[in-house]
């Protein structure tokens, strides 16, 4: 694997299900390596996955340790990173077995994400366009040749949605595979292992409260802007209701304390709860411990994996009806879509799962019977197997669109 890194602390997408893919893997019986070019941040603690080699290798030093990592003859090279490579280490990949896992837009997307900037709306182009010029800027510009060289020369192309496999197939023009995420619906469940840290526990041992947790990291993608209009919204509704925010931006690591002052503007400091960094073990006993979950990002998720593990833990959601969303979520059945540019209908529609126990519950259990029957980690796993061992043997699809495992996954849509 060949990987940002592995330290969800602060919950990272990618780097949460790489490091349980590994895991697993290991158990499984694969030799399985791994080498992380981002470095660790200094407030976090490496969390290598267990059984796995992990090499970080100092700035500088990317070459040879690329150089080494495959003189180990690995069977599959499983690219998870947009990260900037030589033209030694590009040449090294191309001629590697290799998958391209594209988490993220960036092998279709200078800037990684569909933004069109400077009005920061969804964009609808793919790279290259007239207009990504100025709206990346020239080195980002400049990266998207090397990208785009891998993913022309990888043996496969890797999405974790049907929402995600149309836009890169588009913008790549060639076949993309689609395994959606997994979860472990035995790790998260709505009775999940202890937490271990104080403030994770505080909110574990006291369920009584009404708790809204934004899922995933304090992105504006995620909807971190609307979040204090949310939160006047809700409390106007539901008097005391908390908001939950996990993890840390790294490109913009103050957006939860603006958050946090504007709320104690309002008088509301104490009805949010933020948690910069979160221990993987802790995870599903901090999704457990709130009532609602809620995604209210307008710029479509692409991989939906914090929506997976809520409705693994019985946890209903309510996002914005874009990206991956309908394709894990039946409108009414697992939880509610509802436009989050109509603020108070989103609202609404969160509050009215924290006023009725009784809807609530019924939620609950359609939720996680959803994931464990259509997500399971273990899948998901043999799934990549699959496409492992065709990576392997050199193999090529010719069906339009790429394939799709298993072939009979449903999709979602809102009703």
């Amino acid at each position: 694997m060949v990987a940002d890194g592995f330290e969800a602390a602060r919950l990272d997408e990618s780097g949460s299900w790489l490091g349980e893919l590994a895991t697993r893997l290991v158990a499984r019986g694969h030799r399985v390596n791994a080498l992380c070019v981002r470095p660790v941040e200094p407030w976090q603690e490496p969390h290598d996955p267990s059984g796995v080699a992990v090499w970080r290798p100092a700035e500088g030093a990317m070459d040879s340790a690329l150089k080494q990592a495959l003189e180990l003859r690995p069977d599959v090279v499983h690219l998870a990173t947009s990260h900037a490579w030589s033209d030694v280490a590009l040449q090294m990949l191309v001629d590697a077995p290799l998958l391209l896992d594209a988490h993220g837009f960036w092998p279709v997307c200078a800037n990684g994400d569909l933004i069109q900037r400077p009005r920061f709306i969804a964009c609808s182009n793919h790279h290259p366009h007239v207009d990504c010029g100025a709206c990346a800027g020239l080195s980002r510009m400049r990266a998207m040749e090397p990208r785009m060289l891998l993913a022309a020369r990888a043996r496969r192309v890797l999405a974790h949605s049907r929402w995600a496999r149309e836009r890169i197939s588009r913008g790549l023009q060639r076949e993309v595979d689609l395994v959606p995420f997994g979860v472990d619906p035995q790790r998260f469940s709505p009775r999940p292992q202890a937490p271990l840290a104080p403030e994770v526990a505080a909110l574990f041992a006291d369920r009584s409260t009404p708790r809204v947790l934004l899922l995933g990291p304090p992105l504006f993608t995620r909807g971190i802007a609307r979040a204090t209009d949310l939160l006047v919204a809700l409390n106007a509704r539901v008097p005391g209701v908390q908001l939950v925010v996990a993890g840390r931006d790294p490109e913009n690591p103050e957006a939860p304390q603006i958050l946090l002052g504007e709320a104690r503007a309002l008088g509301l400091a104490d009805q949010v709860k933020l948690l910069p960094a979160v221990l993987p073990m802790d995870l599903p006993a901090l999704i457990a411990s709130c009532t609602v979950a809620c995604a209210p990002g307008t710029i479509a998720d692409w991989g939906g994996l914090f929506m997976l593990q809520a409705l693994a833990a019985g946890v209903p959601v309510v996002a914005h009806p874009g990206g991956v969303a309908p394709e894990l979520i039946t409108h009414r059945r697992e939880g509610l879509l509802a436009p989050i540019r109509d603020l108070p209908a989103f609202a609404e529609a969160v509050a009215s799962l924290l006023r009725d126990a009784e809807v609530r519950k019924a939620y609950s259990e359609r939720a996680r019977l959803a994931a464990i029957e259509r997500f399971d980690g273990e899948r998901t796993q043999f799934a990549i197997e699959e496409l492992y061992h065709e990576v392997r043997d050199g193999g090529a699809r010719e069906a339009a669109g790429g394939p799709e495992y298993p072939p009979a996954w449903p999709t979602r849509r809102v009703a």
